[in-house]
């Protein structure tokens, strides 16, 4: 193929140019459509003088900044007049992404394929081309040679800048926005609302039918990103009298790691994890998504940053520190009741179901069921003894646990939620109890006994409880899964919890014995030993 005929793919594609440019890297299918995105925003800016405002929200760790220098180096390929500012969170990544563009326009394959772009002349000692800037060439801005480029333009064909400072007195025809918002500048709302202004600054020096671009990661619900996704703006008819619409002010461009609903690394990698062509690895699979949320000590900023999913991190009520646990050694049953230290126990259970359809092939997963084992003490202090969590399509399966768990922790009922076939699971575990000649009583909960959505009766059930230090945890088994969910206001997995919340609200909360007097009868009682703790029971 000519030289010609490869200068012109590169024009007219985004990704071939990303391909040509750099061979040895690995480009999945997400960067081919990340590439393609910012193609056609770019034609959409310069049809009429419209200008364009697109946005990609894409994983971190998924090269979307590396991507988008890529892309500004293509632009100003293509139109060598451009003028460009490019805004990051600080000075160093802003010029580190010049840099990546210097290196593309210095490269030989740009040279040979575009010899006007730049300045060059060969060596007089080395005998190579060597590029000699007639136009300004710092950490912070470049200037093209181009003769497209004209010569009485003020303003650099590149400068990058910062959150830091704004350049209020140049006028740019295209303006990208990487990576403004930060774990740093997103930690208090004054900071959050500083980032906001600086984005509007720039978007302000920007000209009429400018092109505007921007990645980033999501960090919360009211970053950035969640207030531009609101903005929209009016569209009036041809005699710009009448508003006929309304649109949004930005294009997005939405990407999650994997697919999965759950989002618990079983779905589809948005870039499958290979090792590339220098040896270095790229991409996920399911072991290193898991390595990287072990290490998040913030989960809803995990699946911020990875999911596009917010979740509400702002409200992260239930943390770490609220988290206590049971010391194994005095934890012990004695004469058919457990005790925990001095302190004796009054143990509940709770189920809430969720179980497969079918078989075979056709087989098909709900969510997990999950079991609860909780007790009270007369302090009223919550213990969560022990939890299970299984996927069945075997009616047997809930039977086996449920009696399992019972003739180990000696608990008189199990709170069942009975909703979509729960009676039918329910009522057979009851019947095998009875064949087996077991004493245990399985009591039925529906739906429609819960007040609110499952967040809010979550919330106010958890938080108070949690956030006062009355909850006592086992470590190990699905303890971590557990705490996952209660600091999540939605999480992909809330089947622990629901257990937990089933056991909770039908359970009784244990008091100390006190003496109450009938003043009118001069009458001593004592009152009873367990409080109610919750709703009425089935």
């Amino acid at each position: 193929m000519s030289i010609d005929n490869i200068r012109n793919e590169c024009e007219d594609s985004l990704y071939t140019y990303a391909q040509i440019m750099f061979p040895n890297r690995y480009f999945g299918d997400v960067h081919r459509d990340f590439f393609m995105f910012f193609e056609e925003s770019l034609k959409r800016g310069l049809e009429d003088g419209k200008g364009d405002n697109s946005a990609a929200l894409i994983p971190r760790d998924h090269q979307k900044s590396f991507g988008i220098a890529v892309a500004c180096s293509w632009a100003v390929t293509k139109f060598p007049w451009f003028t460009v500012t490019y805004v990051s969170s600080n000075p160093k990544l802003s010029q580190r992404q010049l840099t990546i563009i210097k290196n593309v326009f210095k490269s030989e394959v740009h040279r040979e394929l575009w010899p006007k772009m730049m300045n060059y002349e060969i060596h007089q000692r080395t005998k190579q081309w060597e590029h000699k800037p007639t136009g300004t060439w710092t950490l912070d801005e470049i200037s093209i040679d181009h003769p497209e480029r004209p010569k009485d333009e003020k303003d650099p064909t590149v400068a990058a800048t910062s959150a830091k400072s704004t350049n209020t007195g140049a006028h740019y025809k295209m303006c990208i926005f990487d990576d403004l918002v930060t774990n740093e500048n997103y930690a208090s709302s004054t900071e959050r609302q500083a980032i906001k202004e600086v984005y509007q600054s720039y978007a302000s020096i920007v000209s009429a039918g400018s092109i505007k671009w921007m990645v980033g990661t999501r960090y919360g619900d009211s970053d950035l990103y969640g207030e531009l996704k609101e903005i929209e703006y009016e569209v009036f008819d041809e005699q710009n009298e009448h508003c006929i619409d309304t649109k949004p002010l930005w294009n997005w461009f939405e990407r999650t790691v994997e697919d999965s609903k759950h989002k618990d690394g079983s779905g589809n990698y948005l870039w499958p994890r290979q090792k590339c062509t220098d040896n270095q690895w790229y991409g996920f699979n399911r072991t290193e998504l898991s390595k990287k949320r072990s290490e998040s000590f913030n989960l809803p900023l995990f699946y911020s940053q990875y999911y596009n999913d917010p979740n509400a991190a702002a409200v992260d009520k239930i943390t770490n520190d609220c988290f206590m646990y049971i010391q194994p050694k005095l934890l012990e049953q004695r004469q058919g009741k457990w005790w925990y230290g001095n302190k004796e126990l009054k143990v509940f259970c709770g189920m809430d179901l969720a179980f497969s359809e079918g078989s075979g092939a056709k087989k098909v997963k709900r969510d997990y069921t999950a079991i609860a084992v909780i007790a009270w003490d007369a302090d009223g202090y919550l213990y969560v003894l022990d939890l299970q969590r299984f996927q069945t399509a075997d009616a047997r399966v809930y039977y086996d646990k449920v009696i399992q768990m019972h003739q180990y922790w000696n608990f008189r009922d199990v709170t069942v939620e009975t909703n979509a076939g729960g009676n039918v699971i329910a009522n057979f575990v009851q019947d095998e109890i009875r064949k087996a000649g077991e004493t245990l009583v399985v009591k039925h909960q529906t739906k429609n006994q819960r007040e609110g959505s499952k967040e809010e009766r979550n919330a106010q059930l958890f938080e108070p409880l949690y956030r006062g230090k009355s909850v006592y945890h086992t470590k190990g088994g699905y303890t971590r899964l557990l705490e996952e969910e209660l600091r999540l206001n939605k999480p992909p997995h809330d089947d622990l919890k629901d257990a937990l919340w089933i056991a909770v609200t039908n359970s009784t909360r244990m008091s100390k014995p006190k003496l109450i007097t009938n003043r009118n009868r001069n009458v001593v009682r004592a009152e009873s030993r367990f409080l109610n703790r919750g709703r009425k029971r089935a």
